[in-house]
């Protein structure tokens, strides 16, 4: 089991991570509408 200190080093190294500024982002090739008609269409096939 982790000691406190080992958590608190997580829990620190977590928020350190998260306070970032990303670098670089993600840009879909697919619009959100695009994304759900096509999941929409492989639900119907396995439905």
């Amino acid at each position: 089991m982790a000691t406190l200190e080992e958590l608190e080093a997580r829990i620190k190294a977590l928020e350190d991570a998260r306070a970032e500024t990303p670098t670089s982002y993600y840009t879909s090739k697919y619009s959100g509408e695009e994304m759900d008609a096509l999941l929409d269409k492989v639900a119907a096939q396995n439905g």
